[in-house]
């Protein structure tokens, strides 16, 4: 267990950050691919799946990389510093005691190849969700460890 008054432990994105757009890539190729092996071939139809191919899907593995960058959630000498967000990025610096409650949510995906979305609900009742995180559940761990096991 990792001692969140020791030296700061921090926490990416998880590659299922990309998995979006990766599944609109094959998505697109798998109509493509049909629509060019039709008799006759479905030129309209090709063009518009090559196009999505060739602008869409960049744009999405952009922006997933853009936000797998801005993604972070440090925790060190009792507090938990998070980062996420794009193109509008958020911040939250607080103590861990003024979290009153925090779970992993994790989408069906990432139930499958780990990962998952971080809910922090704060003793004011603000809450946060920061998804796409990696190990999530360790966060959990040392916020529960630090509160003495309540709030997880």
């Amino acid at each position: 267990m990792t001692d969140p008054a020791a030296a700061p432990v921090l926490f990416r994105a998880h590659w299922t950050i990309y998995l979006p757009s990766l599944v609109v890539a094959a998505v697109w190729a798998f109509v493509y691919l049909w629509a060019d092996t039709r008799e006759p071939p479905l030129a309209a139809i090709r063009s518009v799946a090559l196009a999505i191919e060739a602008v869409v899907v960049p744009l999405l593995l952009l922006h997933a990389l853009m936000r797998a960058r801005s993604l972070r959630v440090a925790i060190a000498a009792g507090a938990i510093d998070a980062q996420w967000g794009f193109p509008w990025r958020r911040r939250l610096a607080l103590p861990l005691r003024e979290i009153a409650a925090v779970q992993v949510r994790p989408s069906i995906a990432q139930r499958l190849f780990g990962g998952g979305a971080l809910a922090l609900t704060l003793g004011n009742g603000k809450r946060h969700l920061i998804a796409d995180l990696g190990e999530p559940a360790v966060v959990v761990r040392i916020v529960a460890a630090h509160q003495g096991g309540e709030g997880a």
